[in-house]
């Protein structure tokens, strides 16, 4: 049974990965080994393209990247390291075409999870495509404030017995409330 996700890919064709970080609390670096990758908009805004190795995307963040798969026939990890439960997070990129399969796909070199001087270099090469012609309108008078606290809790597991290194869940609220599905009857009507 195949549990890693792979992405086939047919070489010198230019694949455009919409990424989208879906974890509450951590920036996450990602990579493809042995691609270059360019980044051309973040949060449904176009940007100036950004030629790098890795990315670093914040959560809830959207990212476009563009890659060429232009290597030699083989499989490629596209890897992004979790401080959770101290793993990493992996597809496979695979070249379609005939070769000898690799015992273990190519690793991107990533930065560590917590390197601040990799994520400021990657953020602070981000530029907005506005220009004199097209100016971006910021608004500039802001009349309402918005207090938001997120915050990650642990919720005690019968025993210890969750899969997790303290054998508890993790679990997350937004302003002290839990997410709760809402409940619908027959006739649509929505109960809170």
């Amino acid at each position: 049974m195949q549990t890693t996700y792979r992405l086939l890919v047919e070489y010198n064709k230019t694949y455009l990965l919409r990424i989208v970080n879906a974890v509450m609390n951590e920036e996450q670096f990602l990579g493809i080994a042995n691609h270059g990758l360019t980044v051309v908009a973040q949060d449904a805004a176009h940007i100036k393209p950004i030629n790098t190795s890795y990315t670093m995307i914040t959560p809830g963040q959207t990212m476009d990247v563009l890659f060429t798969a232009n290597q030699n026939l083989s499989h490629y990890y596209h890897d992004s390291v979790v401080t959770f439960a101290n793993s990493t997070a992996t597809a496979i990129v695979q070249y379609e075409g005939n070769y000898s399969i690799p015992s273990s796909p190519f690793f991107p070199p990533l930065p560590a999870y917590n390197d601040m001087d990799a994520a400021q270099n990657f953020t602070k090469r981000i530029k907005s495509l506005a220009n004199k012609e097209h100016p971006v309108n910021v608004p500039k008078n802001i009349t309402t404030k918005i207090f938001i606290a997120v915050s990650l809790n642990s919720l005690l597991c019968p025993n210890s017995s969750c899969d997790t290194d303290s054998g508890d869940r993790t679990a997350a609220s937004l302003n002290n409330v839990s997410f709760d599905t809402p409940q619908i009857d027959i006739l649509g009507a929505y109960y809170g």
